[in-house]
């Protein structure tokens, strides 16, 4: 039985559909829960707690059918959606590719990752960028702006944790948290972006087409770029004072979530966009977003969220294929983080210890190599979720490192 991610909540939808983007999605999603989701310029992906594929909208360079092709019966961990090329990672770390190829956006990207296990995609309008499993950084497609060789400069040989790409533009996140861009930046989506998280940590990144998103790890909200239609400070004005948990920009939009779940939006409503959504989502909290060229998509939980989540990365020495369990029997909490896999949200309840297991084999099924405990921690003031290292047990060899935002990587190193 597939382990239920903690943020999988209903899709809900809001914008232009005249390719089936949002209605078409929406019929594809009914009585699923939804763990992932992207949103192209026509078309829109989203993958099923179990890891199912589902896409639906423009086909006219087999964004849609190729990348369910592509998929087929794997069990899917994440998606990107470009302006008409889609990406996504199965949970073995294989990328999946489909749709428009003329600047190699999609054939680049695919020889780019061959023999490599992708934890995380973004698709641009004529670019990919890709992170491996060690971090490395993958970019394939038009480099007009540099927005391709420029980020693979900016990266060098830092590890790499995020990645995001605008029309021309892309943004990475070191595994420290340093910001980095390259690309067009007329508008300031880059320099301003740049400028704007100097000194901060970031943890996570959004860019649509002339502007850019990014997140603190203390959930502050920053934003560069064009701003027409207010896309930027009109984000900016809606979620100052508040603790943002998601971001994501759209071609003339762009959204948020707060901590508590709020929607907020901004932007260039000609289709309903931003009103669209924010009207799909009414009270219920919302745990994830995307936005595309002009619809919204978001997951919601009506009844709220189910309890306070750490979000956790698990690495292992190279050529270990090893899982970290977290177990708490009497809450119904098991819950498997394949080493070099995608991060997991670990539900937790302040100062009741979870059971750490290294288990030896890809699925977590093989030999008890190490046992110990963790004991997380909540700030009710700042809503900061971390670790009482005293009263954590760890096993030698077994590590974990902070990241802020509720962020950890536990690290086996025997």
């Amino acid at each position: 039985m597939a382990v239920v991610p903690s943020h999988a909540g209903q899709l809900i939808a809001g914008g232009l559909s005249l390719q089936g983007q949002v209605r078409g999605i929406l019929r594809a999603a009914e009585g699923k829960r939804i763990a992932a989701i992207a949103a192209g310029g026509y078309h829109s992906l989203a993958v099923s707690d179990e890891g199912r594929l589902l896409a639906a909208g423009l086909d006219e360079d087999e964004q849609v059918s190729g990348i369910v092709a592509a998929a087929g019966a794997r069990v899917v961990a994440a998606v990107a959606a470009g302006g008409f090329h889609s990406l996504a990672v199965a949970h073995d770390g294989r990328l999946l590719t489909a749709g428009k190829d003329h600047n190699q956006q999609v054939s680049g990207l695919r020889a780019a990752a061959e023999g490599r296990r992708v934890t995380a995609v973004a698709a641009g309008s004529v670019h990919s960028l890709a992170v491996t499993d060690v971090g490395g950084l993958l970019a394939a497609g038009h480099d007009g702006d540099l927005q391709v060789s420029g980020i693979l400069a900016a990266a060098r040989d830092e590890p790499v944790a995020a990645v995001a790409a605008g029309d021309f533009h892309s943004l990475a996140v070191t595994r420290d948290g340093r910001l980095l861009a390259a690309g067009r930046d007329e508008d300031g989506q880059v320099s301003g972006i740049l400028a704007a998280a100097r000194g901060a940590k970031v943890i996570a990144v959004s860019a649509a087409a002339l502007q850019s998103l990014a997140l603190t790890d203390d959930g502050r909200l920053l934003a560069a770029g064009r701003d027409g239609n207010h896309q930027v400070s009109g984000i900016l004005r809606a979620a100052q004072g508040r603790h943002i948990a998601a971001i994501a920009a759209g071609y003339l939009h762009s959204l948020a979530v707060t901590r508590d779940g709020m929607l907020l939006g901004a932007g260039k409503d000609g289709d309903s966009q931003v009103s669209g959504i924010l009207t799909a989502a009414g009270s219920a909290a919302v745990t994830l977003v995307a936005a595309g060229g002009f619809h919204s998509l978001a997951v919601a939980v009506p009844d709220g969220p189910k309890g306070r989540t750490a979000r956790v990365d698990f690495t292992a020495a190279r050529g270990t294929a090893v899982v970290l369990r977290f177990l708490r029997r009497q809450d119904g909490l098991d819950t498997r983080v394949e080493s070099g896999g995608p991060a997991r949200d670990v539900g937790i309840r302040e100062g009741v210890p979870v059971q750490l297991i290294v288990q030896a084999g890809e699925q977590g099924d093989g030999e008890v190599l190490a046992n110990g405990s963790v004991y997380f921690t909540y700030d009710e003031a700042g809503g900061v979720v971390g670790v009482d290292t005293r009263a954590s047990r760890f096993p030698s060899g077994l590590t974990c490192t902070a990241h802020g935002g509720g962020r950890f990587t536990f690290a086996w190193s025997a």
